[in-house]
């Protein structure tokens, strides 16, 4: 009787434990990123406008009230799938939303937001990643949950839908406005 080597059973193994670890990573919560920044000042930032003939986009405006900071570009897909989402809450909320134009072209961005619409109160333009990098962005769409005081609060990765609203964002805004 011939015995089973080593050296024939290794793919099989090595298969296994490839198994082993997508499983395992399926099972984490990609939106649920950690971030340094938790309870700490947004850093300080100025950028430009998406647009040329608005003012100067300042870290220190995103201070007196909650405020979302949105990372998008035009280039996003899971940012079109967000964005209408994003249209309602600017319609139905009394919410300070901001974006953060990532990545992209001035261009492409004013064209984009032209043909899906304009969510945001104001818009900065980080080309460069400039701001992003500060922020500790690791891809397109993220929120950034800012309180009054300029502390962010919370980092979510991925489209904002209905359900995650309710069910992450809106406890922590009454947390935050609980506080006062």
């Amino acid at each position: 009787m011939k015995s089973i080597s080593w050296k024939a059973l290794l793919p099989l193994i090595v298969f296994g434990g490839l198994v082993a670890i997508f499983a395992i990573g399926l099972t984490l919560k990609p939106h649920d990123l950690p971030s340094q920044f938790i309870d700490k000042p947004l850093p300080a930032f100025e950028l430009e406008s998406v647009y040329e003939d608005q003012p100067p986009l300042r870290s220190e405006e995103l201070k007196g009230e909650i405020t979302l900071l949105n990372v998008f570009g035009s280039w996003c897909v899971a940012c079109l799938v967000e964005h209408p989402f994003l249209m309602e809450l600017k319609a139905t909320e009394d919410i300070h939303i901001v974006g953060l134009d990532w990545r992209d072209t001035r261009e492409d961005a004013l064209q984009w937001l032209d043909r899906h619409g304009n969510p945001y109160d104001q818009i900065g333009f980080d080309a460069y990643s400039e701001v992003a990098i500060d922020l500790g962005v690791t891809g397109a769409p993220e929120t950034y949950l800012i309180d009054p005081n300029g502390q962010i609060r919370y980092k979510y990765v991925g489209p904002i839908t209905e359900d995650v609203w309710m069910d992450t964002f809106l406890p922590i805004i009454r947390k935050v406005e609980a506080e006062g």
